[in-house]
């Protein structure tokens, strides 16, 4: 096998980048930057999370990458192609976006119309576009209203329905900005459960979540800290909760779990972190 041939071949092995920011910068009119120098990438098949406090530019870089806003330095790439007026429309097609408020996202008069109005820019076949939409319905719990009015919704139920519409469309890459953010804890913990499943059953789903949830970002394949606009952290969450006293200078939390661990790891009860509740739970119970 020649050099190039081997090359073309890893090239096609190794997971493609979905999502590139090189040294991008936005900020609100004359307002302080929302986002100062930021470079990342993000890789296929990836779980992001990407955390922060209010204000550290979480938000303003899920709207930079579906092009909602535009930066002011930098370059954004999506799937190795830069993204511009002219490239818009093709490369965010393959994207699911959910906001942190719904009401921003609701096209159609009844629930399913709304489920629905992603599949008909999708060009989804007729035939079975019902199927689908009542098939995501009963995912996220909310077959029984799909013929509601999506304001007499709660704001939970609302985001249940904005998340069946991004799956129901089986986007490459799913983002989700605070997409729990109003459900209580049983439905959060049941729409996490569905994402989970769902990137599990499709392990080339991409997911960037935006999120305040210490114990969903704990599970990710990776974590981005923001700081005042700024990137501070890129690495396996593992690696970013172990710096708990600078989290903590940002005013951000460590996982439950992680703490417990390592305070059974002073005690040598235990010989390694645990990657999640269920973990701790076997390893208590040895």
């Amino acid at each position: 096998m020649t050099l190039e041939k081997r090359k073309r071949r890893m090239s096609k092995e190794l997971p493609s980048t979905v999502v590139e920011f090189k040294n991008v910068t936005f900020r609100y009119e004359e307002e302080a930057y929302a986002v100062k120098d930021v470079s990342f990438s993000i890789k296929e098949g990836e779980y992001c999370c990407l955390i922060g406090h209010n204000g550290s530019g979480k938000s303003t870089i899920a709207k930079l990458i579906i092009g909602i806003l535009v930066q002011e330095e930098g370059e954004i790439y999506l799937f190795n192609e830069e993204l511009t007026d002219d490239s818009l429309d093709k490369l965010r097609k393959p994207f699911g976006i959910v906001f942190q408020n719904p009401d921003n996202q609701f096209i159609g008069n009844i629930v399913r119309d709304d489920i629905a109005f992603g599949l008909e820019n999708d060009c989804f076949p007729e035939d079975k576009m019902e199927e689908q939409v009542d098939k995501y319905a009963e995912l996220v719990g909310m077959k029984d209203y799909l013929d509601k009015e999506p304001s007499n919704l709660s704001g939970g139920q609302k985001q249940r329905v904005a998340i069946a519409g991004a799956l129901a469309r089986n986007p490459k890459v799913l983002i989700l900005d605070e997409a729990t953010s109003m459900l209580d804890p049983k439905g959060k913990r049941e729409i996490m459960e569905l994402i989970f499943e769902t990137k599990k059953n499709n392990p080339n789903l991409t997911i960037i979540s935006i999120t305040h949830d210490i114990q969903e970002a704990y599970q990710a394949d990776r974590v981005i800290v923001l700081d005042s606009s700024k990137l501070v952290m890129d690495d396996t969450p593992l690696n970013v909760f172990s710096n708990r006293e600078k989290l903590l200078s940002m005013h951000l939390d460590i996982p439950f779990y992680l703490e417990l661990s390592n305070k059974l790891m002073e005690r040598k009860l235990i010989d390694k972190p645990v990657n999640s509740l269920k973990e701790l739970e076997e390893k208590i119970c040895e």
